[in-house]
């Protein structure tokens, strides 16, 4: 029983990720595909390159989910503090990736200032 329990779990834990990684795909490309996002890339650079860094997570295997719950807050609190704007399907994909991450532990992440782009830097 103890072997099935993990190896569902395992695969469950991959189907996460390969749904995680597309939401932040789609979140990437989608700073290349409106007209306001694009003229003001200077503004929305911190939070495109932030999800590039993420998205090299998961190429190294490197707690990626923690990392991508580390990303929505990073995110969050980006646009609070800089006052700045989402499209309608940046805020469902940012919603999204919310909610598949809310549940993971954040212990393995960089634990410094919540605005560092840093913290998602391969080391």
């Amino acid at each position: 029983m103890q072997i099935f329990f993990t190896n569902h779990s395992a695969i469950q834990n991959k189907q996460l990720d390969k749904e995680v990684y597309q939401e932040l795909e789609q979140f990437y490309n989608s700073f290349f595909n409106n007209i306001y996002n694009e003229l003001n890339i200077g503004k929305y650079r911190k939070i495109r390159d932030a999800i590039g860094l993420v998205m090299r997570k998961f190429d190294c295997h490197d707690h990626p989910l923690a990392y991508t719950g580390k990303l929505v807050m990073y995110i969050q609190a980006t646009i609070a503090l800089e006052h700045l704007h989402l499209t309608c399907e940046q805020q469902n994909l940012l919603q999204l990736l919310g909610t598949n991450t809310k549940k993971i532990n954040l212990n393995f992440v960089y634990s410094g200032p919540i605005t560092d782009l840093r913290q998602f830097k391969n080391s």
